[in-house]
């Protein structure tokens, strides 16, 4: 499921034409004027202070905390501090992914090639991060998980929503999953990878995982048969003809 900097520099170009006069300036005045302008225009170099870039650096524990994701209010993860590295872990399905430093805000996962960038406000406290450049998690001072309520649905209601769904992460590459009724609730299994996760209704086209902060909905057409299906709010599975 889980784009930034832009750097321009401007060069400014000056072209003097025009013919060349002689001046007949005793020796003595044309030194005075040269050190005189000399001493108007040097600046001293400006040596970097060791203590003050330390000083500025964010600190590492400013980071932690829950963040909130701003297209879907109910998916949240967590930022926290394992030795000298950030560690996201994932509310929705328990995975942790481990992010070193690369610079005062900006992290980076080798492994997924996952960058996680942090904002901060005028007082320095760390507001929002932007993973993969381009999704945004606002920072919550208070996290609270949203409380789910399971309904009862008819094993006929429940096989309405059975078939195969299939949604591309990649452009050009379909991916497939799944959604068999059972008992109670219905079982989505992902295809490429075979894993199973049951879901519960809250509502007749409204579905939660209890282990997981994944919610499910179904979308009807004008007949009231189920052609779509949207997952964590955000990717939209169409349903396979057969």
């Amino acid at each position: 499921m889980i784009s930034l900097k832009i750097t321009s520099m401007i060069d400014d170009h000056f072209k003097i034409t025009g013919s060349v006069h002689r001046f007949a300036f005793p020796l003595p005045v044309v030194f005075s004027i040269y050190f005189v302008c000399l001493s108007v225009n040097y600046h001293p170099i400006q040596r970097s202070d060791p203590n003050k870039e330390m000083k500025d650096s964010q600190p590492l524990k400013s980071f932690q905390g829950y963040y909130q994701f701003q297209e879907d209010t109910d998916t949240y993860l967590q930022i926290s501090i394992r030795e000298n590295n950030l560690i996201l872990k994932q509310l929705w399905d328990g995975k942790e992914i481990v992010f070193a430093r690369k610079s005062d805000l900006e992290f980076f996962n080798d492994e997924h090639s996952f960058p996680l960038t942090f904002s901060r406000d005028q007082n320095g406290s760390i507001t929002r991060a932007l993973a993969f450049d381009k999704d945004f998690w606002n920072k919550v001072p208070d996290y609270k998980p949203a409380v789910q309520k399971e309904i009862h649905l008819s094993a006929q209601q429940l096989k309405s929503f059975e078939g195969k769904y299939t949604f591309q992460f990649e452009k050009g590459e379909n991916s497939f999953l799944q959604i068999t009724a059972s008992g109670d609730h219905i079982v989505l299994k992902q295809l490429w990878d075979n894993k199973e996760i049951q879901f519960v209704p809250k509502s007749d086209s409204e579905f939660f995982c209890k282990e997981q902060s994944f919610p499910l909905k179904f979308i009807r057409d004008k007949n009231g048969q189920v052609i779509q299906m949207l997952a964590f709010n955000r990717d939209l599975w169409e349903k396979v003809k057969e």
